[in-house]
């Protein structure tokens, strides 16, 4: 089991809500919904190893193990004591819904925002694939390394504010961590089976602007009673664009 203390912000005070950001990304996907969720809540954000300013260790496979034995050993660190609420977008969504499964004893409520839901590794590695020539060279080509190493030294301009979803986020994801959490989290979760052996009260929101296949997914499941689906007209990304609509989600979620 590794022992890495990974970078988290803390705000607000009160019930604990665990928030784990998704693929090459940042804590700061949340800053606004956790500044909302602070009046009332103790609020942590996570870096996720890897990503952000968490440790980037070279030796690691960024598999379930990695991640889930990294945020736990940080709350550990953190002395934050279960029973918990967890959110996580996307992949952190996965990560999330595995930490569940694994410690049922230390969540109390799950959030899941915009989840992976593919129904098998084969399906995530073609709707992947397919999702266009710049996706493509930058995670599957054999010179996607030449394509990061160009993006790198591309001049940006400079932001007052850092956003949600950022370019820079994306930069700071080492090659180990990029590939290994896309191959082995991303592309191997399955929300549909891991959901049925979590009896926690679990939200799951997907967005009519995500992916096809996800709503496709979702749809045509029948979900158990401890689940409740909610479907909102946004894309992957709509949670962190409308905090206000995220923040009724929790709220109404966690009373």
């Amino acid at each position: 089991m590794n022992h890495y203390t990974l970078h988290t912000e803390t705000t607000g005070t009160g019930p604990v809500i665990v928030m784990i950001h998704g693929y090459l990304a940042s804590s700061q996907y949340y800053k606004k919904i956790a500044k909302r969720l602070s009046v009332g809540h103790t609020v942590i954000r996570v870096d996720l190893l890897g990503h952000g300013r968490s440790p980037k260790p070279r030796a690691a496979e960024y598999g379930y193990d990695d991640h889930i034995n990294a945020v736990r050993h940080t709350l550990t660190q953190l002395n934050i004591e279960g029973p918990f609420s967890i959110v996580g977008h996307s992949m952190g969504a996965l990560i999330a819904l595995r930490y569940a499964h694994l410690y049922p004893q230390d969540i109390s409520r799950i959030v899941l925002f915009n989840p992976p839901m593919f129904s098998s590794p084969d399906e995530a590695l073609s709707d992947i694939a397919a999702t266009g020539h710049h996706y493509r060279a930058f995670l599957f080509s054999r010179f996607r390394g030449a394509v990061w190493r160009t993006i790198k030294i591309l001049p940006r301009s400079p932001r007052k504010t850092r956003p949600a979803v950022s370019l820079s986020d994306v930069l700071a994801v080492p090659r180990q961590a990029r590939e290994g959490s896309l191959h082995n989290v991303v592309m191997q979760g399955n929300v549909f089976e891991e959901i049925e052996e979590v009896d926690k009260p679990t939200m799951v929101v997907v967005g009519q602007k995500d992916r096809r296949i996800y709503l496709k997914n979702a749809m045509r499941h029948t979900w158990p009673d401890h689940v409740t689906l909610k479907i909102n007209e946004y894309g992957h990304n709509g949670m962190a664009y409308h905090p206000e609509l995220a923040e009724q989600y929790l709220r109404t979620h966690f009373l």
